[in-house]
């Protein structure tokens, strides 16, 4: 009877003691959230940064661009800004300026995947085909996951029911829409 006592005993302090690491380590993050929120500068971009995205992300494009230009003055050296500033300037419909946005995002930063393929689908659109396919190709080439598109988690958090084109199959329709345009129409294709 004494050996029944003794282990619920010892169980007791066990969970008492995993309890109060647990309430420990939430305090600690809590600090350590605190802290790290605090200080005058919460993002390399700056608070201007960390607005631009929020408000992109709400589709504020006209106020996320002046946050994101807010940004690259006070950080020029900040690529995510810039690549912030293309993908506003496309959303806008401001495709010259998005084009040449994205040009200068690559040439600062041509190991950038997503860079190509934002811009090639800027070029789709503006009917750049064979420049647009030239992009898809090296962003699916530099990083294949690209050409599978949006997994089913990411269409679920942005309440997207169906699953969009993805960049291996607008590829594909562009290059055989190409093939059946023949050389007289190669910059004409749907």
């Amino acid at each position: 009877m004494r050996l029944d006592c003794a282990f619920a005993m010892n169980t007791d302090m066990i969970y008492r003691g995993i309890r109060y690491f647990g309430i420990g380590l939430i305090f600690a993050s809590l600090v350590w959230a605190l802290y790290k929120g605090a200080g005058p500068k919460t993002h390399p971009g700056g608070p201007a940064f960390s607005r631009a995205v929020g408000l992109y992300t709400d589709g504020k494009y006209e106020d996320a661009l002046r946050d994101y230009e807010t940004s690259i003055r006070e950080y020029p050296g900040f690529i995510h800004a810039q690549r912030g500033r293309a993908r506003t300037l496309m959303q806008l419909g401001r495709d010259r300026e998005a084009l040449e946005a994205f040009n200068e995002v690559l040439e600062r930063d041509p190991g950038s995947a997503v860079s190509f393929a934002n811009r090639g689908i800027l070029q789709d659109r503006m009917g750049l085909y064979p420049q647009a396919i030239a992009d898809y190709d090296r962003a699916i080439k530099m990083d294949p996951r690209l050409g599978e598109g949006l997994d089913w988690f990411t269409r679920l958090l942005q309440n997207r029911n169906e699953k969009p084109q993805t960049l291996t199959d607008r590829l594909k329709s562009l290059r055989q829409h190409q093939r059946d345009a023949g050389p007289s129409v190669r910059g004409v294709l749907p």
